[in-house]
């Protein structure tokens, strides 16, 4: 089945798209098809290998620090906390036993269609096979509630259109009598992503909003949609229907590789980035961990200065902003010479662009869990809790360990929880939620916890799509990086980190004539976006601020929730 959907895909369009190829000359001031809103002009360079300074060493500045250092530019990235690797970062946790456990911000998914990441990680992989000795699949993972029966979107066909036809015949969650009953003109606007209509006819309404308008049975927007919409750390009340549908067309309408997800099977930083950071001072690149940018301005000859929490002043042609929304938010708050140039980035300064706080809890339990339970798990029902990970499954540390005690690694996730709550509290309500669900934890005593609570996760709020820069500034010399930059074409999560990262690094070395690296993204177009276009060019006149859709019922207003 998987050669006759991948055939049949491909014929469908369903590839990998090229969307800026490698390219070099002196002069050049662009990259065709980098993810940049606004762009700062031809410039001359100050020198064919221009001092970059890169202000994050998450996976957007390491990204963008890679594919600068190959080409012999000098790097200096600079990352606040005491190691690189940003929300995918790791710290050393001694159990009671006097174990010593990395522990992670939360677990990531390496998704296959994660082009640009997967192809900054071949870097360090030591096998013939890219990435592939790096990260190895992660098995089912199922959405589960104590109210309907589990979704497994990893057994499907892995491309379109037969994964979609797949999903609408396997699912119990979608019965083909209810689904006629759905409104067919809103689920056009779904399977016709469209970058420009998309977001010109829906980022005024909300994910809630625009979910309810496709009429869909309670059990299928639960189990297949709210899912989705939390996954990526957003309310689906406050989150823009653009996005959902911009989102939803990556991982799966338009996605040529299919739903199934990798894992290292080592912690973060022992896999990624104790590599990463020796392939980059290989490189000449100069590591300055714990060492916080605080603030940018200009220098007189017309470079940087950029001003650190130590005192310390690194200057620098060129920029690159990668640090979480709030960080950059402070940043930019703190650099009149910035936010004076481009209207965005005062915006950015004005409003950061985060999303709502989330949760992680790791346990360590004196047992196991059963067996058939799969190594990730997302939680459907409300409440806190929003997904659940077996590390003693496959993650040797925690696999030594339990292999010594017969204890379980437990990490439970809250993608979008209420603000001002303790970690503690939020842990303890989602192990509540879990033994609901699975009942022999309530069985298993505690040996150790960590709760932590983060508020960086990317916002993307309704209405913000006019407002969100990309990775070229209107400011000479400045390029953001980071998974809350918007970019042109279809990315989400740790994939549009990566790729902007390199759409920032791009956008330097064709301003100082340098051979660029190439950018991959899914197709950039839904199947029926011809349908969904000429649709909404027959929208009658006065119906701006409503959701009109031909033939719809649904005339949904467009205010921005409060």
């Amino acid at each position: 089945m998987v050669p006759v959907s991948r055939l049949v895909g491909r014929l469908a369009g369903m590839r990998p798209y090229l969307v800026s190829a490698p390219a070099g000359g002196a002069g050049a001031a662009s990259a065709a098809g980098l993810a940049g809103a606004v762009a700062g002009g031809t410039r001359r360079a100050p020198a064919d290998r221009p001092r970059v300074v890169v202000a994050g060493g998450g996976i957007a500045g390491a990204s963008a620090a890679v594919v600068l250092a190959e080409r012999g530019i000098p790097v200096v990235v600079c990352e606040s906390a005491d190691r690189l690797g940003g929300r995918l970062g790791a710290h050393p946790r001694t159990l009671p036993d006097g174990t010593v456990q990395w522990v992670d911000h939360g677990f990531h998914g390496f998704f296959r269609q994660y082009y640009n990441w997967r192809r900054i990680l071949r870097r360090i992989s030591t096998g013939r096979a890219g990435s592939g000795p790096l990260l190895h699949p992660l098995g089912s993972y199922p959405v589960i509630s104590a109210r309907w029966p589990d979704e497994e979107f990893d057994r499907l066909p892995p491309t379109p259109p037969l994964s979609i036809m797949a999903l609408t015949l396997r699912s119990p969650s979608l019965r083909l009598r209810e689904l006629a009953r759905a409104d067919h003109a809103v689920g056009l606007a779904l399977l016709g992503f469209d970058a420009e209509q998309t977001y010109a006819h829906l980022d005024q309404l909300s994910a809630e909003q625009f979910l309810a308008a496709l009429r869909l049975p309670e059990r299928a927007r639960v189990m297949l949609f709210n899912v989705f919409a939390h996954s990526f750390f957003n309310d689906a009340a406050t989150m823009s229907a653009a996005d959902l549908v911009a989102m939803f067309h990556f991982y799966f309408l338009a996605n040529p590789e299919g739903l199934g997800m990798d894992a290292p099977h080592a912690d973060y930083q022992s896999a990624i980035w104790g590599p990463l950071g020796r392939y980059l001072e290989q490189r000449g690149t100069q590591l300055r961990t714990g060492t916080t940018v605080t603030a940018l301005d200009r220098d007189p000859a017309g470079g940087w200065r950029v001003r650190t929490a130590d005192g310390a002043i690194l200057p620098a042609d060129e920029v690159v902003l990668a640090t979480d929304a709030g960080a950059a938010a402070r940043i930019l708050g703190a650099s009149p010479d910035v936010t004076s140039g481009d209207q965005r980035l005062a915006a950015v300064a004005a409003r950061p662009r985060t999303g709502p706080p989330y949760a992680v809890a790791r346990y360590w339990l004196d047992g196991d869990v059963r067996p058939e339970r799969a190594q990730f798990t997302s939680i459907a029902d409300p409440g806190v809790l929003d997904s659940v990970t077996l590390y003693h499954r496959f993650e040797a540390g925690a696999r030594s360990w339990h292999g010594r005690t017969g204890g379980s690694v437990v990490e439970l996730h809250a993608y979008a929880c209420p603000p001002g709550v303790p970690a503690a509290d939020l842990g303890a309500a989602m192990l509540a939620e879990l033994a609901r669900l699975w009942p022999e934890v309530h069985g298993l005593r505690q040996i150790d916890r960590h709760c932590q609570v983060g508020t960086d996760a990317a916002g993307f709020p309704v209405g913000g799509h006019d407002c969100a820069p990309g990775v070229r500034t209107a400011v000479p010399g400045l390029t953001l990086a980071g998974d809350w930059v918007a970019s042109s074409f279809p990315s989400a999560l740790m994939e549009r980190a990566a790729a902007t990262g390199i759409g920032a690094a791009n956008a330097i070395l064709a301003a100082h004539g340098h051979r660029t690296e190439p950018v991959w993204s899914v197709p950039p177009r839904g199947i029926l976006a011809g349908r969904w276009a000429a649709a909404m060019r027959r929208e009658p006149p006065g119906v701006r601020g409503k959701l009109w859709m031909p033939g719809s019922t649904c005339w949904c207003s467009r205010r921005v929730p409060r």
